[in-house]
């Protein structure tokens, strides 16, 4: 069976449009992941300036035309918050994270020179803390080497002093000595002989 040319044609038609369909929709699908991946990487970024923001303690000015739009004045502030002063004077803040991707790369531009100088002095302050600490933790060592090397000095005194000999005054005095045996035999037989004679002479006299 042969078609007709305008049934082709349809035919054709119907066939371009489906694929221009799926075209459309593929398109739209990898759309969202990029304005998924924008959304991330501006959290990343927002988390990350945040951070530094925060070693630094301070506000960072921002030029309006950092921003894209007419403004009086505005601020990086603490917890990564856009804060816009308008022409009339009104405030309006945002985190920076919602702002779009342009600007939140154009902001971060912006403030990147001034974090870089903010982080560079406090790094050369705490430097300084660091040195300053690392001279007194050198200098207590050094007395602590030496009051430990004093502590065994009197330690080694204490020992020599305790292996001297006894002082002369602290030695004992020598005993009385003993009458030797032989002299108290001498003088008791003596006695007894003088006694036994008197005795005798007792005995004679009665006689």
């Amino acid at each position: 069976m042969v078609m007709s040319q305008g049934q082709q044609e349809k035919d054709n038609g119907a066939t371009g449009f489906t694929d221009s369909l799926r075209e459309i929709q593929g398109e739209y699908i990898m759309l969202g992941e990029l304005y998924e991946k924008q959304k991330s990487y501006g959290q990343k970024l927002s988390e990350m300036m945040k951070t530094l923001q925060f070693e630094v303690d301070t506000t960072i000015p921002i030029r309006p035309e950092a921003l894209g739009q007419p403004c009086r004045s505005a601020y990086l502030v603490s917890e990564g918050v856009v804060v816009v002063f308008n022409m009339n004077g009104g405030m309006s803040s945002r985190p920076l994270y919602t702002l779009p991707s342009d600007v939140i790369i154009s902001i971060i531009q912006e403030c990147t020179p001034e974090l870089q100088r903010l982080l560079s002095e406090k790094r050369k302050a705490e430097s300084t803390k660091v040195r300053s600490m690392e001279r007194v933790l050198k200098e207590l060592k050094k007395a602590q080497a030496t009051f430990k090397q004093t502590r065994r000095d009197e330690t080694t005194v204490d020992e020599d002093e305790d292996a001297l000999p006894n002082r002369p005054e602290e030695q004992k005095a020598p005993e009385k000595a003993e009458i030797p045996a032989q002299t108290r035999n001498s003088r008791e037989s003596f006695a007894f002989r003088g006694s036994f004679g008197e005795k005798q002479d007792i005995a004679a006299i009665s006689s």
